[in-house]
């Protein structure tokens, strides 16, 4: 079923990226970008992916005298400052500096004018957008377009040989199978939005979980302080096996997916029959993550935070979990579209976690409580507010 139009997401230029393309298109578009993601790829990425990862401890360390610190702004300048890099070989200074740079700060605006327009396209009132799309927001996506353009044309001019995302692209430009400049400019303004802010997001849900499941926590540091007798063992390779934090992992993926909504499809012609049931050509289907994951026929107690569901046993018919229909658990959807950049997730997730656990104790301040997740709204990404952290130190981190 292709991506219905009416909920598509145009680019700000109007030309097709990985994430809104026809099939033909999006074939070429991703045999190109998938070079860039490739296991190959990431493991010459790790250096610099390290990089970013202890210089976020070391801000963390450095501030923790100051008071709690908002992780949330913490992670976003480091996925969006390790996305940039790999993007465009250029270091944009965020975590650096504390401070957010104008393309990240707006990010959020970029998805309310995005659900904005859907509903727009929605209604058929297009025509009448510019009456009611609220100042702050209108605008953002095309602002933030121009500024990757800037970029993008920096890194063309910079002939590096560095393999950055970008190389592959540009390596494949002079075929007919390669990208126009165009394509370029798109796919990277939808990559440096995508692989920050979900990531980011699964790292806040993953701090508010933990630190209010005092007995998760605890498991946590117990599994992560016995792996690993220093700080310069925590690489890549080392951090995939961790049983109990993939276990929490997926269990933030299901109660705090970071791409929470439908990403809706249309039923073609002739019709489709769906799950016993025959469903109309031009029906708008799809599946809804939020929903699908706090079903209880598909999860046991599926409002509770239970890591336990996802170790290994729990599909035991003496399980208290033996019926959780695990499959659906799709956070990074899944046929020929889904994410991309999946490896490269994991491997900042669970280097910035593992780091956490070993580095810091921590917990919540107390203004924020235990209902964080629960004053949050929804457009396309969580709004989220605040999450503030006290962090007591317990090693000294290495360069």
């Amino acid at each position: 079923m292709m991506k219905d139009p009416v909920f598509s997401l145009h680019t700000p230029t109007g030309v097709q990226n990985i994430l809104t393309a026809d099939r033909p298109t999006h074939t070429r578009q991703r045999r190109l970008l998938s070079h860039a993601f490739s296991e190959k790829a990431l493991r010459e990425q790790e250096a610099i992916i390290q990089r970013y990862v202890k210089r976020l401890m070391e801000q963390l360390a450095l501030r923790s005298g100051e008071g709690p610190q908002d992780v949330v702004r913490w992670f976003n300048f480091t996925t969006y400052d390790l996305i940039r890099d790999l993007s465009f070989g250029e270091q944009f200074g965020c975590l650096e500096n504390g401070e957010y740079d104008p393309f990240v700060q707006s990010i959020k605006d970029i998805s309310k004018e995005l659900t904005m327009i859907q509903m727009f396209k929605y209604y058929e009132l297009l025509g009448l957008r510019r009456f009611f799309m609220p100042k702050a927001i209108a605008g953002t996506r095309a602002q933030n377009m121009q500024r990757v353009i800037q970029t993008v044309d920096r890194r063309v001019k910079s002939k590096t040989n560095r393999k950055d995302f970008l190389h592959y692209i540009l390596a494949a430009m002079e075929t007919d199978k390669g990208m126009s400049r165009a394509e370029m400019d798109v796919n990277t303004f939808s990559l440096s939005i995508a692989g920050s802010e979900s990531s980011a997001t699964l790292l806040c849900g993953f701090v508010f979980y933990t630190l209010t499941h005092p007995t998760v926590y605890q498991k946590l540091v117990t599994e992560v302080r016995e792996a690993f007798q220093s700080e310069d063992q925590i690489v890549m390779a080392n951090v995939h096996h961790l049983t109990y934090l993939n276990a929490v992992l997926q269990e933030c993926l299901r109660v705090y997916p970071p791409v929470a909504v439908t990403l809706p499809r249309v039923v073609p012609e002739g019709g489709e029959v769906i799950d016993g049931g025959y469903v109309p050509a031009g029906t708008t289907v799809g599946v809804n993550h939020f929903a699908c994951y706090h079903d209880q026929r598909n999860f046991y107690r599926p409002n509770e935070f239970l890591p336990e569901r996802w170790m290994p046993g729990a599909e035991d018919e003496t399980s208290l979990f033996s019926h959780d229909q695990r499959n659906c658990l799709q956070p990074f959807s899944l046929g020929p579209r889904n994410c991309l950049g999946k490896n490269l997730a994991w491997a900042e997730i669970r280097l910035i976690t593992v780091h956490l656990i070993y580095l810091f104790d921590m917990e919540l301040d107390r203004s924020v409580g235990d209902r964080w997740t629960e004053r949050q709204k929804v457009f396309g990404f969580w709004d989220k507010p605040p999450l503030l952290v006290h962090l007591m130190p317990k090693h000294k981190t290495t360069m």
